[in-house]
């Protein structure tokens, strides 16, 4: 026998589920390649380039030859423009406390690993990012599911974590908001959250990366209601820099040398030429831009969501912010992981199966991403409005 046949894979690899859309996906690549017209409602992307001034930013710094290690905390420049963002909200982050990172998924995995040791449960909602779970038990952790429900936007409450947390339990993993539900935590359990995980000597990370892309007033970010949390943000999705891989983590003062010193050794320094790019995020011009973007995605949000439950989709909770609503298709089937299949086969609009971000909610669930401009989202609904037809 080949011996490299008996060497054995870690079984947390063994142990992760499939990513269910990517089926979605490979048939989408198929048709695509066959000259159908697919709508992308799949992927947690938006549409929008990235800013022709962050563009130019990034070709400046090649050609002034920035392309050597940084700080392993990131730039001083870029670190300093985070935090006067933060100042223009009301919130004072000293620039000592941003630690850039590679992408968001490198700021939670640094959050976890700065804060979780073996056998340490994080409490978790369920629907989840699916990513999040990886993380937690990337670093030995393990996850406490949360059962969250639609009369409470899929987010936890203070009762709720009363109730179900335990002496293991040392951290709670946030969304604000959230994805797939693009449910934000109202301003009040978000505040007495905070002030539950300080009193009981709990860690919280609260993933922000979607924040800037609320659309009603009043939504705050957690760092207004303490400073001694882990908040995560991230260039992909307001700035609209998924392939740039930059991010951020706004460390508590209790965790900055010993995120700092892990940083060093896990990542050496996020990209320098992304980093020199992303200063160009807080120009008047491109913050402009960025907020007539979320407006757009507003206006996609308050078209689709009418619409699809005219078809009889069920929406349970109006998202916040980001950019996809989460719904039950109970009414059309009890399989959304076939009905996606089906429906990208017959008309070419791509869908993600809910059993992607949940194993617990019945398997009719599933996430649309109106990452594609009105029209585009309007023929989606044509198309899907006679495919329902077609089956009666």
């Amino acid at each position: 026998m080949n011996g490299n046949n008996q060497r054995k894979l870690a079984q947390r690899v063994q142990e992760i589920p499939p990513f269910h859309v990517m089926e979605v996906v490979r048939v989408a690549q198929i048709l695509a390649a066959r000259g159908v017209d697919i709508i992308h409602l799949e992927v947690g992307e938006p549409d929008f380039s990235s800013p022709e001034l962050v563009v130019s930013a990034a070709k400046d710094a090649l050609d002034r030859g920035q392309t050597r290690y940084t700080d392993a905390r990131g730039t001083a420049p870029l670190r300093q423009a985070i935090a006067d963002w933060y100042a223009k909200t009301g919130i004072y982050v000293p620039p000592e406390r941003i630690q850039l990172t590679q992408g968001a998924s490198g700021a939670l995995l640094l959050a976890l690993a700065v804060t979780t040791n073996p056998g340490d449960q994080v409490l978790l909602a369920d629907p989840s990012y699916p990513c999040n779970p990886r993380f937690i038990e990337a670093v030995g952790g393990r996850v406490h599911w949360l059962e969250t429900e639609f009369d409470t936007g899929f987010q936890p409450t203070l009762a709720h974590l009363a109730r179900e947390a335990g002496p293991c339990d040392t951290n709670l993993m946030l969304a604000h908001p959230a994805n797939p539900t693009g449910m934000a935590v109202p301003p009040d359990a978000l505040r007495s959250i905070v002030d539950w995980c300080n009193s009981s000597g709990r860690h919280l990370v609260v993933d922000e990366i979607y924040h800037s892309l609320m659309f009603k007033l009043g939504q705050n970010s957690s760092l207004a209601y303490g400073d001694q949390h882990f908040v995560v943000g991230s260039f992909s999705k307001y700035f609209n820099m998924t392939g740039w891989r930059l991010g951020w983590l706004v460390v508590p003062e209790y965790a900055l040398a010993a995120t700092q010193k892990l940083a060093q050794h896990l990542f050496i320094c996020p990209s320098s030429i992304a980093q020199s790019a992303a200063v160009a995020c807080f120009d008047s011009s491109v913050l402009e831009e960025a907020e007539t973007r979320r407006s757009e995605l507003k206006v996609r949000r308050d078209m689709l969501v009418p619409g699809l439950q005219r078809l009889g989709f069920k929406v349970a909770c109006v998202p916040d912010g980001a950019f996809y609503v989460f719904a039950d298709a109970v009414a059309l089937t009890d399989d959304a992981q076939a009905f996606c299949i089906d429906l990208i086969k017959k008309t070419g609009v791509a869908l993600t199966p809910g059993i992607d971000f949940s194993s617990r909610l019945p398997a009719s669930w599933l996430r649309i991403a109106y990452t594609q401009p009105v029209t585009r989202l309007e023929e989606a609904l044509l198309r899907i409005e006679r495919y329902l037809n077609d089956r009666v």
